[in-house]
């Protein structure tokens, strides 16, 4: 912790020189092409690992501690009529440990309406609470990954105070996901005040449940030896999430709940049971904004786990499979610094402390994200 903390004062005084050298990203109505240099770099700390090992099916089991680079690339947005837009990202991504193509979207807006084709992150992604260095533990929870894109379609309407939005992808950013994916959702927004709920559902999903010390992330096409060699579920899949808060010119405040439902079956190497488990969650956050370029917030976040399982062998299963606690409600508590040294750079600090079991883990999170136009 002291060595992060040495580390984060001698990053802060580099790039607060180094922001004085880059001019400040530009409006894109300057001119037609707009092309960013990316940096989102990350460095995580903690007294044990992060995550912790939680009871859910193909609970992610990589220990996260170290340096992030995730959302790091290359950014082109090129305006071809004042309608049609299109947005390029090529970044790293961390569960793929390489380049890859972020978002690939042609979009098309008049005054109420926009469409947009391609790969992007679908609403949903974005509908709990404003995003931290450290990703949000119901989503991470879902997905074992930090970061969430879609081939698709969106469209999104908005009538006065009220924005409508739906949207239909092809699933492959969900583990295991063998069917399309439908979203849709509400925002209303009245001056400081704004409420918003969305929807995700997958009417198939068949993923293969790591129950060795491996990454339990998988996509569509994994589930193979089920019954034989692993154990897999398969069955549909419901999503959930909504929002509500204030944002004041100096304070915010805001709270979001999260739930998700899996229902289908087990297939394990010890038989075959009928499943449901739910993730539930609830987070809150206030943030005072100190100075012009300085914010600090607080939040906390808590998750409730619950499984079903009927059937022979049921209680056998859900041992190997490591739900057989449906009583767990882990939480985290972070603190968020925030500097933004230059329209170009965001520095930021995060300190936090999870429970779960009982056991409490420290942990400490440094940010610098850039965005630098280059042409």
């Amino acid at each position: 912790m002291k060595n992060l903390l040495m580390i984060s004062a001698s990053l802060i005084l580099a790039a607060a020189n180094n922001a004085i050298a880059h001019d400040g990203p530009h409006d894109q109505s300057a001119g037609d092409t707009q092309i960013n240099l990316l940096a989102d770099i990350r460095y995580l700390s903690g007294d044990s690992a992060w995550p912790s090992t939680l009871p859910v099916l193909g609970s992610n089991r990589d220990d996260r501690r170290g340096a992030w680079y995730g959302g790091s690339g290359l950014e082109w947005r090129q305006r071809w009529t004042p309608e049609v837009d299109t947005l390029l990202v090529a970044a790293y991504d961390e569960h793929e440990q390489s380049m890859v193509l972020d978002h690939a979207v042609i979009r098309y807006q008049v005054a109420t309406a926009q469409m947009a084709l391609g790969r992007q992150s679908p609403v949903f992604a974005d509908a709990g609470l404003s995003p931290w260095a450290l990703p949000d533990l119901w989503l991470y929870t879902v997905l074992a990954d930090d970061h969430w894109h879609e081939d698709g379609l969106a469209l999104r309407y908005t009538m006065g105070n009220l924005t409508a939005h739906a949207g239909v992808f092809n699933g492959h950013g969900y583990p295991g996901a063998e069917s399309a994916m439908w979203t849709a959702g509400l925002v209303w927004q009245d001056g400081p005040w704004f409420v918003a709920g969305h929807a995700a559902y997958l009417s198939e999903v068949n993923r293969s449940l790591v129950t060795d010390a491996h990454s339990g992330h998988s996509h569509a096409g994994q589930a193979v030896g089920c019954g034989r060699l692993t154990d897999c579920l398969a069955g549909k899949s419901t999503l959930l999430r909504a929002k509500a808060g204030w944002q004041g010119n100096q304070y915010w405040l805001q709270s979001a709940w999260s739930w998700q439902q899996q229902d289908g079956q087990l297939e394990s190497t010890l038989g075959r049971v009928a499943y449901k488990g739910e993730l539930n969650s609830l987070a809150f956050e206030g943030g005072i904004k100190i100075t012009e370029t300085i914010k600090l917030a607080l939040r906390h976040e808590w998750m409730g786990i619950s499984h079903q399982l009927v059937g022979f062998n049921a209680a056998q299963i859900a041992s190997k499979n490591g739900i057989a606690n449906s009583d767990e409600q882990p939480y985290q508590t972070g603190l968020r610094l925030a500097w933004q040294a230059h329209p170009a750079h965001l520095l930021a600090l995060e300190l936090y402390q999870t429970q779960r079991s009982g056991e409490s883990n420290h942990l400490a999170m440094l940010q610098w994200q850039m965005s630098v136009r280059v042409y």
